[in-house]
């Protein structure tokens, strides 16, 4: 009998013991389960995050190319893009290191810019975003984070990183000029056409948009004297010719002027740079920009056709003429100049410009500037490249 209740004893406990580990499986199991579940949301939350902030990016830097946008970026790309995105900023602040702008943190959810990662193919090692002015396109590496806590007490419980490769718009808008023909500093000698076939027509603005007093002077004699005052015609202007002495914005600063321009003067897809002088039959009439940094002559038409639609900058406009002939057209805006200094130290010298021909047409058209409401020939749209995901686990890092 004492032996029998001995083998109960031990069945007894074999069986507890075996329910017990039964138990603590199932509970191993529960828990295990239950972070599976937890790593998921963390990892679809972070993801999500990470995401938004790349779209917050790529808006924002659409933005910048839409009609009145400043367009492409340049000297000041390292702090850009720090725009009004979201309902703040998107932040440097690293969470290992401590979030400040907690205005950034909605449910735990923080998306953010870690500066200096490296990324692949960058020219510039450790730096995010990564601008490439050749191409005008752009690669961010946007964090996303699950964070729990603020200041030095933040725990990181998921992070997600999306990386976007963002092109700008096929084409640039310049500022806005002030006429169809926009004559910057003084003028030593303004060669009147010599026939009423001649025509500037500034439509909505002045058909010559002059600086100074003596220019306007200048201008508005040589006209009346030739005769051809009534083919140069526009608005806000108290007579004829359609004359006007005016702030000319950036167009009338030479160092902020050379400035924007070097910018952009080797921008191959959109602008025609030249060094020196250039000649109406060096022009690719297809760049809907030409600079030439030295004297431009205008011999007759245009290269291919005699037509030209865009705008043709003039920076040393110390001898230079526009002869038209046989049906010539100009659509756009004229710049000219005579900009002499160095780099930081430019200043106007005086233009000499000659107008020596006939049967030409001018007409002002703004689809080439950054006030325009008409989209003209430019492509106001980004375009994403490349959009994916890089790194997807608890840390990234």
């Amino acid at each position: 009998m004492k032996q029998q209740q001995g083998s109960v004893l031990i069945i007894t406990v074999a069986v507890l013991f075996a329910a017990t580990m039964i138990s603590l499986y199932a509970m191993r199991g529960t828990i295990i389960q239950d972070k599976m579940t937890a790593n998921i949301n963390n990892k679809v939350t972070t993801t999500n995050v990470a995401e938004e902030g790349a779209t917050q990016f790529l808006n924002w830097f659409g933005g910048r190319f839409k009609t009145g946008g400043p367009g492409w970026p340049s000297s000041e790309q390292s702090t850009v893009w720090q725009g009004n995105i979201g309902n703040g900023l998107i932040p440097y602040d690293d969470p290992v290191d401590g979030v400040v702008n907690t205005g950034n943190i909605q449910n735990g959810r923080y998306y953010w810019i870690k500066k200096n990662t490296n990324i692949s193919g960058c020219t510039e090692l450790n730096t995010n975003p990564c601008w490439n002015d050749d191409n005008h396109q752009v690669t961010v590496q946007i964090t996303g984070n699950l964070i729990k806590g603020t200041g030095k007490d933040t725990k990181i419980l998921g992070e997600s990183i999306y990386q976007v490769t963002i092109a700008a718009p096929g084409g640039i808008r310049l500022p806005k000029l002030p006429a169809a023909i926009t004559l910057g500093g003084p003028m030593n000698t303004f060669g009147g056409p010599n026939s009423g076939n001649f025509k500037v027509q500034g439509g909505g603005e002045a058909a010559i948009a002059t600086m100074t007093d003596s220019s306007y002077t200048t201008v508005v004699t040589t006209l009346q004297n030739n005769g051809v005052s009534n083919s140069f015609t526009g608005s806000n202007c108290t007579g004829t010719p359609c004359v006007t002495k005016q702030d000319l914005g950036i167009w009338g600063k030479p160092n902020d002027l050379m400035a924007y321009l070097d910018t952009i003067k080797n921008d191959s897809p959109n602008v025609q740079h030249f060094a020196g002088s250039a000649t109406s039959n060096d022009l690719d009439v297809t760049k809907p920009v030409i600079i030439v940094e030295g004297n431009f002559k205008q011999n007759g038409k245009f290269p291919d056709g005699g037509s030209y639609k865009g705008i043709l900058i003039v920076l040393g406009a110390s001898s230079s003429s526009i002869g038209g002939g046989g049906g010539t057209n100009f659509t756009g805006g004229m710049y000219f100049a005579n900009i002499t200094g160095t780099v930081g130290n430019y200043s106007f010298g005086n233009v000499e410009l000659t107008i020596n021909g006939g049967h030409m047409m001018t007409t002002y058209d703004n689809s080439n500037m950054s006030d325009s409401n008409n989209g003209g020939g430019l492509n106001n749209k980004t375009t994403v490249l490349a959009w994916s995901e890089v790194c997807a686990n608890p840390s990234c890092t």
